[in-house]
Parts: structure tokens; C-alpha cells; sequence
């Protein structure tokens, strides 16, 4: 009956925005009735951006005839933005399998799916690329003899799901080996795994979503590593993480740290002393926020080891416990940064619309101020959603607190454009803390860094898949 309800709502703005978008205007006010998961992805599937590259993914009709091409077709590859945003979509279409207006969504990842299985990393090289495989699960899952999309489903989706996640563990397995930090670098941190192989000892905070999130899920269908011993090699990665980044003061997670800061490679970001980078940055909190989320969701009740490292969770050896403290404790610490006024965050999360940046690296620029950002206002969104669902967060504490990011997210970010068809703005397209001389992890950076911008005329998939994300959990509790 829910369900049933908000298709007609949704169904009915809708036809409101199309009849008459000049009228309306580009800005749309928070409707409770309208399921924006629906409306985002029927808008945006077929053209949105990764970084500065336009994408689009296939649309299809419910009996899975070919409707439109994606936009750009040579720019689309196996990629960890794309990644995102069919991830989103398959989860989106399971939780609304029983709607003829999912069908088409299944056709469109399962053409993206099965068209790049074979591109499915092996090889560690970077955790990116490897997070774009986790749609494979849904897939997976969706397809089986009897599930929701079996009968409809190319005969080949099922067998490419299942060797997909058998490569993305491949994938992993040589990360572990091959891209993590050695104890001759750090005896301390040994087993850390890099961001990327081009990053050598460096972890960020995003790269928990990409990897250790990744293994959790592919757990649950017998892909690993190392059997029962990948369960605390997950938790490892976030024990050293939370060790490092962890600022007790402010609340907060900085963004990466590097193992080796005086070493031939040392990075002009990581503190000569600490290792660690200077600032918090919010789509890079979200992610390991959301991935604390979605590895207590799959972590076994019966793991106990004691940490090697000292966090907040000193002397607590069961795995989900220790996990679970570090979620409530950057939990309290992101609801203490929300914007009163608004419900969304900022772009800098140590900062509000005050700070401005001028200069970086000697060099003169417009003064741009720190700004509310969509990706990451979603990806909490989405994260607090789904602990509330999940029992891992107090209901009457952080529901209030993820109805009003996402209600500002809609009334900020969302916007009608004149064909009636909805877009996402203010995006950071990219923030990094590479090998480059020009990404030093200032303030300053993260406003004015070459590789840094501020998307307000497209949507960037990170945010689009964000979300949707956000959207389906929203919609699932209300």
C-alpha cells in the first residue's frame, strides 16, 4: 500500500513538472509524497558525469527493448563513480521489484554489469576500481532460480555475477599481499592497505568504503582471502584508521595518513612527524561513515581479538562491539557539524561558510568560501538511515538528524531543469592526496586545489548514486 501510494504521488508531481516547468521554476520544495529515488534515476541514468567526463548508462523499457543510448558511450568503462551509481540503482530495483517501473532499472545495470564483468580487477592496484564491483552482489542476488528478476534476466547475468565477485576477491587478495604497508615500514601499522598502488603506504578514509566494506559483502557469498581470519583483517583496516585519524577534539576523522611520511616518497600533505593530513573533508568521513555501517551489517557476532593498536575501543575484542563504537562515535561527532539552518554539511567539516580561501600555493585566486556539499550530505544521509534501520544507531536520537539533511538535501541540491527532469548540484567533482605537489590537504586545497571543483551545472555521479542511496533508505522508513 506504501509503495502503492507514493507511485501515485511521485506519478502525479511528475506530471506537474512536466506540464508547466517554466512556471515552477528551477527550485523544488520537499514533498513528502514524492519518491525522489524514482524521480533521480529516471532523470539522471541516462547522462551524468564522472569527474569531468559525461556518462550515461542505457535505458529500456519494462519488456527490456532499448530506448536511448547512453550519453558518451566511448567516455563509459568499469569505474568506480559509474560503479556507484548502478550500485545504487540495483538496490533501488530490489527494494521496489514488485513495481513495473523498477524493470527497466534491472535492464539498465544489467546491461552495464555484464557488458564490463570481464573488467573486473584482479590485480590490486587501486581500491577504486575494485568498489565499483559491488554491484555484482545485488545481481546476484536478484537473479537466482525464484528471485525477483530470474525470469526476465539475460541467461548469462547470473553466472557473470557470480565470477565478478570471484575476481573482485581475486582483487583483494592481491591487495593484501601486494599493496599493504610492510612491517619494515611501520611494525605498528603493517597490514594497512593502500588507497591505490601508485600511493604506496598512504590509507585515506574513503578507501574503507572501497575495500574492507567490499570484502565484508563478498564474505556473505564465500569470496575471501583468508576465511574466518578476513573478519578481523576488516576490522584491522579500520582499527588503524580510527588510531590515526581520529581527532578526539574536534569529532572527526582527517582525512589520510602515510606510514613512511620521511621516506623516499614522502607527500607533501602528511605531516613529517604524524604521517597524518591537515583537514577533515566530508565526502572522505561519509565513506568511511557508511562503511562502518555496511560492515557491522555483515560482520559475525562470534569475533574476538584484542586490537594491537590503541583507540577509543581499547580492551574491547569482539569485532562488531569495537566496530559499532567507532560508528557511534563519528555518528555524534557528524551530528554535532550539521547545519542548524539548513540540515545539510559543509564541504570542510571543521569549518562553516565563514572560511574563505584566497591564495593557495603562493597563487592568487577569487575568494571562493566554504560551501554546503551535496555528495556528502547524502552519503550521511544514507548512513544514518540505514544504522537506524539496522539497530545500530538510536532511532529517537538520529532519526530528527537524518530527516533534516535530507529534506535540506532535496530543497538545496535539487533542482528542475526546463524539461521537468531533476539534477543535483554543488559536488566536489574530486579531492585527492596523491603523488602531486599541487594537493597539499589544506584548507585552501580542498576550495581551490586545480583538480577541486565545485559542480554547478551537471550532475556528478558520486552524488547521484549518494543519493539515490539515500533516497531508497528514506523511503523504506517512511
Amino acid at each position: 500500500m506504501k509503495h502503492t501510494f507514493l507511485f501515485l504521488a511521485s506519478l502525479a508531481a511528475l506530471s506537474a513538472c512536466n506540464s508547466s516547468p517554466k512556471e515552477e521554476g528551477p527550485d523544488v520544495v520537499f514533498d513528502p509524497n514524492v519518491r525522489y529515488s524514482q524521480r533521480i534515476i529516471d532523470s539522471r541514468i541516462n547522462d551524468f558525469y564522472c569527474n569531468t567526463k559525461q556518462v550515461g548508462l542505457s535505458v529500456f523499457d519494462q519488456e527490456g527493448n532499448l530506448l536511448k543510448e547512453g550519453a558518451c558511450p566511448d567516455n563509459l568503462k568499469f569505474d568506480y563513480v559509474v560503479g556507484l551509481v548502478t550500485k545504487a540503482v540495483i538496490e533501488a530495483a530490489d527494494y521496489y521489484h514488485d513495481q513495473p517501473f523498477a524493470r527497466p532499472w534491472f535492464y539498465t545495470v544489467q546491461d552495464y554489469a555484464n557488458r564490463f564483468a570481464e573488467s573486473v580487477p584482479t590485480v590490486g592496484k587501486s581500491l577504486d576500481d575494485l568498489n565499483a564491483s559491488k554491484m555484482y552482489a545485488t545481481i546476484y542476488d536478484l537473479t537466482a532460480p525464484g528471485a525477483a528478476f530470474a525470469d526476465i534476466a539475460d541467461s548469462a547475468t547470473h553466472t557473470l555475477a557470480y565470477e565478478a565477485m570471484q575476481k573482485a576477491a581475486i582483487g583483494l587478495a592481491d591487495v593484501n599481499t601486494s599493496f599493504s604497508i610492510k612491517p619494515e615500514v611501520s611494525k605498528e601499522l603493517a597490514g594497512g592497505w593502500y588507497h591505490k598502488g601508485s600511493y604506496p603506504n598512504q590509507m585515506w578514509c574513503d578507501g574503507q568504503y572501497m575495500g574492507p566494506a567490499l570484502l565484508a559483502q563478498l564474505k556473505r557469498y564465500g569470496f575471501g582471502i583468508d576465511g574466518r581470519e578476513d573478519y578481523f583483517n576488516i576490522t584491522r583496516q579500520f582499527d588503524l584508521t580510527w588510531h590515526k585519524l581520529w581527532n578526539a577534539d574536534e569529532q572527526l576523522l582527517l582525512h589520510a595518513f602515510s606510514a613512511d611520511p620521511k621516506g623516499e616518497k614522502a607527500q607533501c600533505w602528511a605531516d613529517p612527524e604524524t604521517g597524518v593530513s591537515a583537514e577533515y573533508w566530508g565526502r572522505a568521513c561519509g565513506w568511511y561513515f557508511l562503511a562502518l555501517v555496511d560492515v557491522i551489517e555483515n560482520m559475525p557476532t562470534d569475533m574476538r581479538r584484542p586490537s594491537t593498536v590503541s583507540t577509543i575501543a581499547d580492551g574491547v575484542e569482539d569485532q562488531r562491539t569495537r566496530l559499532k563504537l567507532y560508528l557511534e562515535a563519528l555518528a555524534r561527532g557528524l551530528a554535532a557539524r550539521q547545519d542548524a539552518e539548513t540540515g545539510c554539511w559543509y564541504q570542510l567539516l571543521a569549518h562553516d561558510g565563514s572560511f574563505t580561501a584566497d591564495t593557495y600555493k603562493g597563487e592568487k585566486y577569487e575568494p571562493l568560501s566554504n560551501y554546503l556539499e551535496s555528495s556528502a550530505t547524502a552519503i550521511f544521509t544514507a548512513a544514518y538511515l540505514k544504522a537506524i534501520r539496522l539497530g545500530l544507531l538510536d532511532k529517537e536520537t538520529y532519526m530528527p538528524v537524518a530527516e533534516r539533511a535530507y529534506q535540506g538535501f532535496v530543497n538545496r541540491f535539487v533542482k528542475r531543469l526546463p524539461d521537468g527532469s531533476l539534477t543535483l548540484i554543488d559536488c566536489c567533482a574530486s579531492a585527492g592526496l596523491g603523488n602531486k605537489t599541487d594537493r597539499d590537504g589544506s584548507a585552501e586545497y580542498y576550495l581551490l586545489g586545480e583538480d577541486v571543483t565545485r559542480v554547478t551545472t551537471y550532475t556528478e555521479g558520486k552524488v547521484l548514486g549518494a543519493f539515490i542511496l539515500a533516497a531508497v533508505e528514506y523511503e523504506r522508513s517512511h
